[in-house]
């Protein structure tokens, strides 16, 4: 076994089945604590113009061996809090957990390095880590209308509105959960609109050929969407009740505080506000059939374009059904973020403000209208290959993962609110994700208008 599996990408509980070079600094001692690691994106390296075809050859070999290879993720690495990595470039190449033995990955890192030596490049390192990349896909009233400056307790209302970010899944399959980014006007001369979300998300594969789809006869049978999948719709009642529960007890203090605990039974004021919060509950309680908001218009096959980025085609349009959504109160393509509105600026897309330091983007060429395209290098996921680019979160004690299971279709905005990309997957553990992989929205956009060339995003609703 190799001795470093887990101090080497700690605090990630990826096991490292072996790494090349020198090995990495750790503390001694018996109650030393492991040294934090950080994945950075790599700049400016030479290796960058060829790249793509090294790549190539490295995954031609994993393949001729046998190794069930998961992805290759090109990264730097720091120790937490520190700003220059202490290693330039690795090539950390995730593998399915339990599928490859330590002396088959020595031998496999041989034939790399060997690859690595004939481009020019000794010094780059080999890493295997157990790693998983996962696809996250986490008739009634109304979706309930949303202005956290005026509701009542709006963090529990949120899940049952038709705010940025909603949690869907097919109706069904809602074990299978996902999330809507952004809402589109399919043409000026079209009042249907359409959410965006992930072609997975849409049409999880394990249950659906990967085919694509298109719904162009109103007599062809519709996939139906559901608003919060069991997951979303579980945490969301237990949220409520909580919150009822704290609120009750609050009503209950204070009426005994007023009252100096002489009256017997409850106030009508008391039974009249627990009823208000019992018949919230109610609501949400309603048949999974109540929560359908629309169906799938459009699914792209999931695959690697043929284009020279090599991004996933994986998104899908979900035509709303009119009578779900309160228009008179749509917000459109606002984020709620806490207790204020993000305005998502279409136009703004194109440049990464230099403020912007809590993420990462391994590439983000895709940020500008000239397509200049700094030196980063992409990731390989699958045999024909996608190049995703991918997010690292500094700081991950203060901040967290980026992502989680069901944020598939999620869309990724700086803090200024331009558009950056659509959440795709993630690569970790089984049960965690420890790189979040996107795919450029300029790319989703020029693939949507190909399909639907009338189609615009949707107005900012003041």
């Amino acid at each position: 076994m190799y001795p470093n599996a887990y101090t080497d990408f700690y605090p990630s509980r990826t096991p490292c089945i072996f790494k090349s070079g020198p090995d990495w600094p750790v503390r001694k001692g018996p109650q030393a604590q492991g040294i934090e690691r950080e994945a950075r994106p790599a700049y400016g390296h030479p290796i960058g113009p060829n790249w793509l075809t090294i790549a190539e050859s490295i995954y031609q070999s994993l393949d001729s061996r046998g190794v069930n290879w998961t992805s290759i993720n090109p990264f730097a690495y720091a120790n937490a809090g520190e700003a220059k990595p202490f290693c330039p470039l690795i090539l950390s190449i995730g593998v399915k957990p339990h599928s490859l033995l330590y002396d088959d990955a020595v031998a496999a890192t041989a034939a790399i390095k060997e690859i690595l030596v004939k481009a020019g490049f000794p010094d780059i390192e080999v890493a295997f880590v157990e790693s998983v990349v996962t696809r996250s896909v986490a008739a009634g009233p109304k979706l309930l209308s949303f202005n956290p400056l005026l509701d009542d307790v709006p963090e529990l209302r949120k899940p049952f509105t038709a705010a940025l970010g909603l949690s869907i899944a097919p109706l069904k399959y809602p074990h299978f959960e996902g999330t809507g980014s952004l809402f589109f006007r399919l043409s000026k001369d079209d009042n249907r609109t359409a959410l965006l979300t992930c072609a997975h998300v849409a049409r999880p594969p394990p249950v659906y050929p990967n085919t694509g789809m298109a719904h162009k006869d109103k007599s062809q049978h519709r996939e139906e969407v559901i608003a919060l999948g069991n997951t979303g719709y579980t945490n969301a009642v237990k949220a409520m009740m909580s919150t009822i529960s704290n609120r009750l007890c609050s009503i209950d203090a204070w009426n005994d505080a007023l009252d100096g605990l002489t009256g017997k039974g409850e106030s009508p004021g008391v039974v009249e506000k627990r009823q208000e919060y019992m018949d919230l509950v109610a609501k949400a309680k309603k048949e999974i059939q109540q929560r359908v908001i629309g169906f799938v218009l459009h699914a792209e096959k999931v695959e690697v374009s043929t284009d020279p980025y090599g991004f996933t085609k994986d998104w899908a349009l979900i035509k709303l059904y009119d009578e779900k959504i309160d228009w008179a109160n749509f917000k459109g393509n606002k984020v709620y973020i806490g207790t204020f509105f993000f305005f998502i600026s279409r136009l703004a897309f194109f440049h990464l403000p230099s403020s912007c330091l809590q993420l990462v983007l391994a590439d983000y060429y895709f940020l500008s209208s000239s397509g200049w395209s700094p030196p980063g290098l992409r990731h390989r996921l699958g045999r024909r290959d996608p190049q995703p680019p991918a997010v690292l979160a500094y700081d991950d004690r203060a901040h967290g993962k980026f992502s989680d299971p069901g944020d598939s279709g999620s869309i990724v905005l700086t803090r200024e609110g331009r558009i950056v990309g659509l959440v795709i997957g993630g690569a970790g553990p089984g049960d965690e994700t420890d790189i979040t992989y996107v795919t450029p929205y300029w790319w989703i956009e020029e693939e949507i208008k190909a399909k639907y060339p009338g189609c615009f995003l949707y107005q900012v609703v003041q």
